[in-house]
């Protein structure tokens, strides 16, 4: 049984330490699991509701959603800001659930982590992982995928020398597959 992972960091900067989460990510994945890095979320324009008619639907939204309806699973690496999701990766999530009803953000299996200063994106994964269970999407919380302070601990690349960063996030990507195999998808 195969399962396809999309990975998302939902950062703009060159050396995220969200984006290196998601390259482990794929590092770590079991070798009967496709994982396909996203790192276009920077070209995706604001959603505007006008752009929904299909002979005016940009490019980069239709091959977005293409790739989020086809995966069966979403490993989301991403910053706090504010005490909540990055404008970039809200905008992502809500390009994905367009079309109202028929969209392709729904049925996922989805982990959020979070590399991002002293709570680790505590607040990040409380808000996005009730809007994405709202969506209709199986949120993953164990283990817990807060890393405080993780900007020193992992590079853009996905190298570390932290073990137990290392373990959670193969632990987080064995539960995207365990989660999978026991809905027996």
């Amino acid at each position: 049984m195969s399962i396809h992972i999309l990975g998302i960091f939902g950062s703009l900067r060159q050396e995220s330490s969200n984006q290196g989460l998601v390259k482990l990510a794929q590092k770590l994945a079991p070798a009967d699991v496709t994982f396909t890095l996203y790192d276009k979320i920077g070209s995706l324009p604001f959603y505007n509701e006008d752009l929904e008619d299909s002979s005016r639907t940009p490019t980069s939204i239709i091959e977005w959603r293409n790739l989020v309806e086809s995966a069966d699973a979403l490993f989301i690496a991403a910053p706090e800001y504010n005490f909540g999701p990055s404008a970039v990766l809200k905008n992502a999530i809500d390009w994905a659930t367009r079309p109202m009803g028929q969209h392709a953000l729904s049925g996922k299996i989805i982990s959020l982590i979070s590399s991002s200063g002293g709570t680790g994106g505590a607040h990040m994964i409380e808000q996005l992982g009730g809007i994405l269970a709202l969506l209709g999407n199986t949120v993953i919380s164990e283990p817990n995928g807060q890393i405080p302070k993780g900007a020193a601990r992992i590079s853009a690349n996905g190298s570390t020398s932290d073990p137990a960063i290392e373990a959670l996030v193969g632990d987080r990507v064995q539960a995207l597959v365990d989660t999978y195999k026991s809905l027996g998808k």
